[in-house]
């Protein structure tokens, strides 16, 4: 749907009513198992079972980011704080190291020096990449925070300082579930934290490899997904240079944009197949007979 509709009183978006609706219900879900027994022993059976309701919290989290769910700036740190704690990265990360940093082309402070594990795809690459710029996106932007939000009390393009707390919120929350239920925490929840991360950095990693990040062209800064059902149950992220080059249209806009400048794509960042992480192997056997 065009932007051009009405903005509703609450949720800015008609078609972000649903997903303000699933960001609020997922906290209740995933810490369900801290609440009461009825899971006791079974913890990863529904850990499994709860990744395919809300394991895409993470993508919402990234919409929300880009084009906050309401007007209202309580609400709309409602659903900082809801979707954080679910994907274990504040939204206050994501502002810092994506908003601010990966789409204004700075990278090398979040991931490192990766341009190496960015070439042509391999196994070995995605899941080194993956696994080693995890741990640098998530630190970096704590230590941005303190030092531009503690010491020098920046306040733009964000309040860093607020940003720092919020990151410090989130870990001070999971720091109360140690002390509470520790092996909850160790069996389920970190674990699920790790995996929600790893989706992430794997999905970056299929955003970009091969291509040339640092290019006046932007048409070569990123690749695309057109799976149909990828883009459907990702709200449009597979439209990666759409994205790119107009980060703050809405998604329901981003297959609109795509189709205005595919000509313009070259035809090796414009893939036919879903980026799901559970397509993995799969991902492994194509790039093993050089078609990823």
């Amino acid at each position: 749907m065009p932007d051009r509709q009405k903005p509703g009183r609450w949720i800015s978006h008609p078609a972000d009513r649903v997903n303000a609706a699933r960001a609020l219900v997922a906290p209740f879900l995933l810490f369900a198992p801290f609440a009461v027994s009825w899971f006791s022993g079974y913890e990863i059976i529904y850990a499994i079972v709860t990744f395919v309701a809300i394991g895409e919290t993470n993508y919402l989290l990234h919409l929300h980011i880009h084009r906050p769910f309401s007007r209202n700036p309580a609400l709309n740190i409602l659903f900082d704080l809801s979707m954080g704690a679910v994907t274990g990265m504040s939204a206050s990360n994501w502002r810092i190291q994506h908003l601010y940093g990966h789409h204004r082309g700075v990278d090398r402070p979040y991931r490192g020096e990766r341009s190496a594990y960015l070439q042509n795809y391999s196994a070995v690459r995605a899941i080194t990449y993956s696994a080693i710029s995890l741990l640098e996106t998530i630190y970096a932007p704590m230590v941005e925070s303190f030092n531009k939000g503690i010491l020098d009390n920046i306040r733009t393009p964000i309040s860093y300082r607020w940003a720092f707390f919020e990151q410090m919120l989130l870990l001070g929350f999971v720091a109360i579930l140690m002390a509470w239920q520790p092996r909850l925490v160790l069996i389920y929840l970190l674990p699920w934290y790790f995996v929600t991360q790893f989706v992430t950095r794997y999905v970056d990693y299929l955003n970009h490899y091969g291509c040339d990040e640092a290019s006046v062209d932007p048409y070569v800064r990123a690749n695309n997904s057109l799976s149909w059902w990828f883009n459907f149950t990702t709200h449009n992220f597979g439209y990666h240079t759409a994205h790119h080059i107009r980060p703050g249209a809405h998604w329901t806009e981003l297959p609109g944009i795509h189709k205005a400048i595919a000509d313009k794509i070259p035809e090796r960042h414009l893939k036919p197949f879903s980026w799901s992480w559970v397509l993995m192997p799969y991902h492994f056997h194509r790039s093993r007979n050089g078609r990823m």
